[in-house]
């Protein structure tokens, strides 16, 4: 038994890089697909993120960011063609939908909707008032990571070699659907509710089949959900306080926010992180989710199978594999017992110690060192070659994690032709037939797995029973 003041001695395991996919049942233990194969199409499958910009030059998502489409609302209020050239003079003639009906009976959203089609007319300029886009890789870590999940694709690049030389390298790694194409749709990351509803807006227009917001909007009509478990006394914060109410206007715009979201999700799916700070309810706008559309609200489960720490845990539509965290609070103490920084004493002997897991979900990173791993140059390649390959890959999870390879999922579901509806209800229904329900510890959920028989490398190994 430990004494005080002795500590973890950091022995973790190791483990498979797409063990999240073998979770899911996409890959087999050789990586190899379950059920599907790799079949071009003429016309992919189209997911539009709604996250911060991406490093579209990355290796293995070269082929997976449609630049054409790509749009950035940070820069400019009406939106920035992320990656067209600056000489670029119009944007020309684009696949849009600009008789799009998605804002009728909205009339903030209808004024801004008329506004956008005139944005995309093929004689505008591809640059707003010429301003450059916001796709500095100092905003582009979180794209990034949650963009790999949903369609990353295996690739064979050049390595700079210390003597000038180049060489072939393998990067085999993969999304859940290496078919897929994504919009990457940017904003701020405080935007007001009208860079939303032109994100979600310019979503329906370029016709995605899958919507992605691995984020959460601070709608000041809607308390935040944490607030409810911090007590001063021995009444809860959410009592003891009063939100200032928008005007009434802004109220207005907010609101149909909300609407917009909702109505996108009647035509297809909008996948939502469920929130990181274990809600009951879930973020907005995951919380959004019901019977009735197709907002998908995804939490999180460890690698143990087992509820992340921080996920929520009410009005969960499904759960995917992510990280996990360290928790010492009223609702939970789950500490990692091999940290150096663990110390026994303090410890209530009924703790949950053993349902943390210390595997992270893999993911694309921003090259060099403005993304989370951070790089030892200035510049990650030369000539287009790979000075190093560290700063490329990142350990990544929360609900933003779970969101996207659920995100991916649906998508791959599409390519394969699985899903045959179109409709965001359809596709939610489908997804939810690929789900187990999984009862363990009291941690009850629905976790998505494509073969149907999930499998949760660490730990004691245990797989979740088939539906009865």
């Amino acid at each position: 038994m430990q004494q005080s003041g002795q500590t973890g001695r950091e022995i973790y395991p190791q483990y498979d890089a797409l063990w999240h996919l073998i979770t899911l049942g996409v890959l087999d233990g050789d990586h190899a697909p379950v059920g599907w194969c790799v079949e071009p199409k003429d016309k992919p499958t189209r997911v539009a993120i709604i996250d911060t910009s991406v490093a579209a030059a990355h290796p293995n998502l070269q082929g997976a960011i449609n630049t054409e489409l790509s749009m950035d609302f940070f820069s400019a209020r009406l939106g920035s063609f992320a990656f067209a050239p600056d000489g670029l003079a119009t944007i020309g003639c684009l696949p849009l939908n600009l008789d799009t009906e998605i804002a009728d009976g909205l009339p903030h959203t209808a004024k801004l909707l008329a506004e956008l089609r005139d944005r995309l007319s093929q004689t505008s300029k591809a640059h707003a008032n010429g301003v450059a886009p916001c796709t500095s890789p100092a905003f582009s870590s979180h794209g990034t990571s949650v963009a790999g999940l949903v369609g990353a694709r295996p690739c064979i690049t050049q390595q700079h070699l210390p003597t000038g030389e180049t060489t072939p390298l393998a990067l085999p790694y993969t999304g859940v659907d290496p078919m897929c194409e994504i919009v990457q749709i940017s904003t701020n990351f405080d935007p007001e509710p009208e860079g939303l509803i032109l994100a979600f807006l310019y979503a329906d227009i370029i016709g995605a089949d899958v919507v992605l917001f691995p984020r959460n909007i601070a709608d000041p009509h809607r308390t935040i959900p944490e607030i409810g478990d911090i007590k001063p006394g021995e009444e809860p914060l959410s009592n003891l306080v009063r939100q200032i109410a928008p005007n009434p206007k802004q109220a207005e715009v907010w609101g149909e926010l909300a609407e917009l979201i909702v109505n996108i999700s009647q035509v297809r799916p909008v996948v939502c992180a469920a929130g990181n700070a274990n809600e009951d309810d879930g973020i907005y706008p995951a919380n959004l989710a019901s019977e009735h559309n197709g907002i998908i609200s995804v939490g999180a489960v460890n690698a143990k199978g087992y509820k992340s720490s921080y996920s929520a845990t009410g009005n969960i539509t499904v759960m995917a594999p992510s990280n996990d965290a360290e928790a010492f609070d009223v609702a939970e103490v789950r500490l990692d017992q091999q940290s150096a920084a663990y110390d026994p004493v303090g410890v209530p002997a009924n703790n949950a110690n053993h349902k943390f897991s210390s595997y992270d979900v893999i993911s694309t990173d921003v090259p060099g060192p403005a993304g989370y791993s951070g790089g030892p140059f200035a510049e990650a390649a030369i000539g287009g070659s790979m000075r190093e390959y560290g700063s490329y890959f990142n350990r990544f999870g929360g609900t933003s994690c779970a969101s996207a390879l659920v995100a991916g999922f649906l998508s791959l579901g599409y390519s394969t032709g699985k899903i045959t509806g179109r409709s965001g209800v359809e596709a939610k229904s489908w997804l939810l037939t690929h789900c187990h329900h999984h009862d363990r510890d009291e941690d009850a959920c629905n976790v998505l797995c494509w073969s149907g028989k999930p499998v949760f490398p660490d730990g004691d190994g245990q797989t979740m029973p088939a539906p009865s």
